[in-house]
């Protein structure tokens, strides 16, 4: 050991005299000196600090050491250092990882090789424990330098480092790239095997298949192969069918005459058979084919062709078990065959490339050489022998074609003759001059050609006026050389089927023919012959009108039946007015007397006539008869909802009601119908909330179509069960919720609701044009309530014609069973569905959606700036918010009777008049005009009016109306002489309408008041449509000073009756029946309409004090 050190210590020492004399490379110990490369500038520059490593000057000797050595190697080379493996490596390395350089040097090789490191991981830990060197040989990776997993094989030898404790710190690592030369072997063998396999072939058949044998175990440079073969017998018929029968067959060469190869599917590998890219066949009916186009290319260019696969042969592809490493191709070649003696076309090879490998000469040199093997002399002599045999064959085909198709021209010559004299049209072969060359006899028939003639006198044949159409026609054909067809009459009668309306035994008329005009050319393009058909169109024709008579019978008979309809209404309607009428006046008699009773029931206010009766026992009577007036009533509406229903019901059966869309918007319009309950919420105690959505605020709901009637009917049927069925309860609480979606609304909602299956009955109309293009939306509407709920079996018989939930809710609410079917078919017009979801004894959810179009607003809307009619439904109103119509559906009259509740007692000082009573003072007293023909209607409403203490005139119908208008102060008018007779009101006058009595009127100036008219629409003499058109006429001449507010009071409740009174002039409509509080309501809130803001026409009439 001493001796060892001393030999130590005099090397030190001659090495520290010489290291003046020696040059020094260490570049890391010096890295700013100026003659570093640029590689080992890059190792200088990088940020070591950051690594493992640490910086250079902090590196152990040994790593320092093998940097300068690995960076002086020419060959690839590479350092592994410590536990964490940092990646050290030379110039030569960075050809071998591609992309990964230069992110890779000093980092943790197990992020930028993370593909494979898990292979080198436990390499280098064994040779820590082991220090053994590791060789290997052509080692397989897959790598990703290039942008994809690449096929890359490697021969490597990793030795250990030792460091100056003993033990492994790292491994030192030269590797060399072997895959050009471990693929090149591989393909080589795939060459040699196609060799061996084609030498036996002995047929063109037998060779197809040695050529899929041959290169079945290309599974990594082939996964794919599509082996197609000219097809000769194709190629043949479509010659022969282009061709005369003495032309050639057409040779497999790729030219602009024969652009196109018709091919066979020989065989396969890495494809089932009757996959949709493994076609069988490809021919003309495939030239959009993709395989199509890739074979015309390759035909034209006689080269290799490659394509990258598209997203739909990708598509096709998907799910295939591919061979290889198991991942589709994204490449495909075609490769053509052409034998090497020949320029004809032999076959086509389809290859999917290699996924792992590029595309490269390497590539396509191999896939040439695969070709090439197909064309070897010994192969030729076979293909040769083939040809030969291929061209007699073809040969013998001809002859065969060329005698059947002698023997087919034939028969068809024959058959075309029978054709022509049994068809049951006339034809004809014509020279250009008009002279018939041949004809059938229905031809000669028609044009009545004679045997042994040849022309047709059309002047005789056609009726009058029908020759210069023809010879007009028949010379543009000629001209533009095209054919023709005219429809023409001839003289000769034509006898109709069956009687004609007037009852005769027959009906005639002339023949009406189409004529049709076909020109043929001859070789110069002139017309040679022309070919002529007739047909007989009489009955055509006939069938024709008498649909058409038909069509207009069947719109009359539509006509009818709605006229039908409003008749049934009206007569149905109109008695429930007097009924009504006379109820109201019991009950406003017996309050006043009741009213009388207890204020003069001091027995000192008794008269001393003689005994009077208990007044206990009056009492009692009154209040039994204003009860049994209060059921009165309540019957009369109940009727009065199922006649509605039952109208609703024979409309929607004979396809009378539909859905009439108007831009409203939906959120204001179930806002301002949800008002009207507020009236009877209150008075059953019924909370109410109202829930609108965020999807109506993130969709911006303003504006759209649909029909606000039809959607205010349906959530009205809902609201008022909902109160009626929460009325009885302890917790009586009504939620609305309001929501709108882009999508259809499914069952798997929030509120657990299950919408009825869609029926037939009632088809979607919103596809219709008159509901625009707009973008979709679909309004929700769900409304809860508290109420008892439904089970099971009830819930079945929901939404159903005449069906209710229970057998026995009539005896509590009433009902016809028709109002949620009507919702029902009403929602489905609207494209859209109801549902419910309930359980016994925890209340109900009903929800229905209907669908809408987004729309911009009315400009009727936006000019008059009108809140109503900008919502769309005010219109609708009439029908739907009637207050004792509401009263009635939520079972609010008789729900005294029904609860066996006990009349208030008759000493407290709150009795509520059911009906109107005398004005108080200071109360505004209407004069009123009624027009009304019905008698009884008209002496119930008058009496009503005035003991509601207003003034009222009446008239039998519109002249009468007049009459009384020009006696009142809205009338200024001009003066006439007083003789005239009376006479029928006149409009059709250009200046002005003439009025029948025109009178002294200026002696009539200061003469009858007139607040309002009440106007019957349907009356004798003038109805009330013409009445109030003719004093907006006379408004607009200003013989009227003023508005005159007219309110119609009909029976007919159809809503287009409704728009056409409103538009015809009416300020509103009342239909029949109502209640004369509700009338009173109406004319009030229309006199002050018309008032407001401008003196009024007479002075405001109170009661004296």
């Amino acid at each position: 050991m001493e001796n060892h050190q001393n030999g130590e210590l005099a090397l030190r020492a001659r090495a520290s005299k010489d290291n003046s004399k020696r040059k020094r490379f260490d570049w890391l110990s010096n890295p700013s000196a100026g003659n570093l490369t640029p590689f080992q500038k890059f190792i200088v520059d990088i940020d070591w600090a950051n690594s493992s490593l640490g910086l250079i000057g902090d590196w152990p000797p040994q790593l320092r050491q093998m940097v300068l050595l690995i960076v002086q190697d020419p060959s690839p080379a590479v350092i592994y250092w410590g536990d964490e493996a940092t990646i050290v490596y030379n110039e030569a390395y960075t050809e071998l990882i591609g992309q990964k350089h230069p992110a890779l040097q000093g980092q943790d090789p197990k992020i930028e090789f993370a593909e494979i490191w898990d292979h080198f991981e436990k390499l280098l830990a064994k040779q820590r424990d082991t220090f053994e060197t590791v060789v290997d040989a052509n080692a397989f990776l897959l790598l990703h330098r290039h942008g994809f997993y690449e096929e890359t094989y490697f021969s490597w030898k990793f030795v250990p480092i030792i460091g100056p404790e003993g033990w492994v710190v790292g491994s030192h690592a030269t590797v060399v790239e072997v895959t050009d030369d471990v693929i090149r072997e591989r393909r080589e063998s795939t060459v040699r095997n196609l060799s061996q396999q084609l030498a036996g072939a002995q047929t063109i058949r037998d060779l197809w298949s040695k050529i899929i044998h041959g290169i079945e175990d290309a599974d990594k440079d082939m996964p794919l192969c599509l082996l197609y073969s000219i097809d000769d017998a194709a190629i043949g018929s479509r010659a022969s069918s282009k061709a005369s029968v003495k032309s050639p067959p057409k040779s497999r060469q790729y030219s602009e005459d024969n652009p196109l190869l018709a091919c066979l599917l020989e065989g396969s590998t890495g494809i089932p058979l009757g996959h949709p890219v493994a076609a069988t066949s490809l021919g003309s009916e495939n030239e959009e084919n993709w395989l199509v186009l890739l074979i015309k290319k390759a035909a034209k260019e006689r080269t290799p062709v490659v394509s990258p696969v598209s997203d739909k042969v990708e598509r096709m592809l998907h799910g295939l078990d591919w061979r290889g490493y198991g991942v589709q191709s994204t490449q495909v070649a075609v490769c053509p065959i052409i034998p090497a003696d020949s320029d004809n076309l032999l076959a086509f090879l389809v290859v999917f490339l290699n996924p792992r490998r590029p595309y490269d000469e390497d590539y396509r040199n191999w896939l040439h050489l695969l070709t090439q093997q197909v064309t070897t002399p010994q192969l030729s002599a076979v293909i040769l022998r083939e040809e030969v045999e291929r061209r007699q064959s073809l040969a013998r085909l001809a002859a065969l074609d060329r005698e059947r198709l002698f023997r087919e021209l034939t028969e068809s010559e024959t058959k075309f003759a029978r054709f022509a004299t049994r068809a049951p049209i006339g034809l004809a072969i014509l020279a250009p001059d008009g002279t018939a060359l041949s004809a059938n006899d229905l031809w000669r028939d028609l044009t009545q050609l004679e045997v042994g003639t040849n022309r047709v006198n059309w002047e005789d044949v056609l009726a009058d006026g029908q020759v210069e159409p023809i010879q007009k026609a028949w010379d543009t054909m000629l001209n533009e050389r095209r054919s023709l067809s005219i429809q023409t009459v001839m003289r000769r009668p034509w006898q109709a089927p069956e009687l004609d309306t007037n009852g005769n035994s027959s009906q005639w008329a002339n023949t009406e023919i189409l004529l049709a005009m076909h020109p043929d050319f001859d070789d110069d393009g002139e017309v040679c012959t022309v070919m002529s058909c007739i047909t007989d169109i009489s009955g055509l024709k006939w069938s024709e009108s008498q649909l058409r008579r038909k069509m207009v019978q069947a719109l009359e008979m539509k006509k009818q039946q709605e006229r039908f309809i409003d008749m049934t209404s009206h007569e149905m309607r109109n008695p429930l007015s007097a009924l009504i009428g006379c109820a109201d006046e019991i009950i406003a008699s017996l309050n006043d007397f009741r009213r009388n009773l207890i204020t003069t029931s001091n027995p000192s206010s008794i008269s001393q006539s003689g005994p009077s009766p208990s007044p206990s026992t009056s009492l009692h009577l009154i209040s039994e008869a204003i009860e049994a007036a209060d059921t009165i009533i309540y019957c009369a509406m109940h009727q009065k909802r199922i006649i509605d229903d039952i109208l609703t019901l024979s409309r929607l059966d004979a396809n009378l009601l539909v859905v009439s869309p108007e831009p409203c918007q939906p959120i204001s319009l179930i806002r301002s119908a949800l008002k009207m309950f507020e009236a009877e919420l209150k008075r059953a105690s019924t909370s109410l909330s109202v829930i609108e959505e965020p999807s109506l605020k993130s969709l911006s709901i303003s504006w759209t179509l649909l029909d606000p009637s039809r959607v205010l009917q349906v959530l009205i049927n809902l609201m008022t069960n909902a109160i009626k069925f929460t009325r009885t309860e302890n917790k009586r609480e009504i939620k609305i919720t309001t929501g709108a979606s882009l999508t259809k609304p499914s069952e798997k909602n929030a509120f657990g609701v299950q919408y009825v299956r869609k029926s037939n009955a009632a088809p979607d109309q919103t596809s219709n044009s008159e509901w625009g293009d707009g973008e979709l939306i679909f309004l929700c509407i769900t409304v809860e309530d508290t109420g008892r709920g439904l089970d099971s079996a009830e819930i079945k018989n929901l939404f159903h014609l005449f069906a209710q939930a229970s057998p026995k809710t009539h005896q509590t609410y009433g009902g016809s069973g028709l109002g949620l079917f009507i919702s029902r078919q009403l929602v489905e017009m609207q494209g859209g569905e109801i549902g419910v979801a309930s359980q016994a004894g925890k209340g109900s959810t009903f929800q229905f959606y209907v669908k809408t179009r987004r729309t911009s607003p009315s400009s009727k809307s936006v000019e008059n700036g009108n809140a109503e009619e900008a919502r769309g439904g005010s219109k609708d109103f009439q029908l739907l918010v009637r207050e004792d119509a509401l009263r009635e559906a939520c079972a609010v009259e008789v729900s005294a009777l029904q609860n066996g509740t006990k009349m208030p007692n008759l000493e407290k000082e709150n009795i509520v008049p059911l009906s109107p009573r005398l004005p108080k003072e200071k109360e505004i007293v209407f004069h009123i005009l009624v027009v009304e023909d019905n008698l009884v209607n008209q002496k119930v409403v008058s009496k009503q009016l005035r003991k509601a203490g207003h003034v009222v005139e009446v008239a039998n119908h519109g002249e009468e109306a007049l009459a009384f208008l020009r006696r009142s102060e809205f009338w200024s008018g001009s003066s006439l002489p007083t003789s005239n007779p009376p006479q029928p009101i006149n409009t059709t006058s250009s200046d002005h309408t003439t009025l029948p009595n025109e009178e002294a009127e200026v002696e009539m100036r200061g003469g009858e008041k007139l607040s309002v008219i009440l106007m019957d629409l349907e009356m004798p003499v003038m109805d009330g449509i013409e009445c109030v058109k003719t004093i907006r006429t006379l408004q607009e001449e200003g013989r009227i000073r003023g508005h005159v507010p007219i309110i119609a009071v009909t029976a007919n409740a159809r809503k287009d009756r409704i728009l056409r009174s409103l538009e015809a002039g009416m300020d509103d409509v009342t239909t029949k029946p109502y209640r004369i509080n509700d009338m009173l309501k109406q004319i009030e809130k229309l006199v002050a309409k018309h008032t407001s803001g401008a003196p009024p026409l007479w002075p405001i009439h109170t009661h004296p004090t």
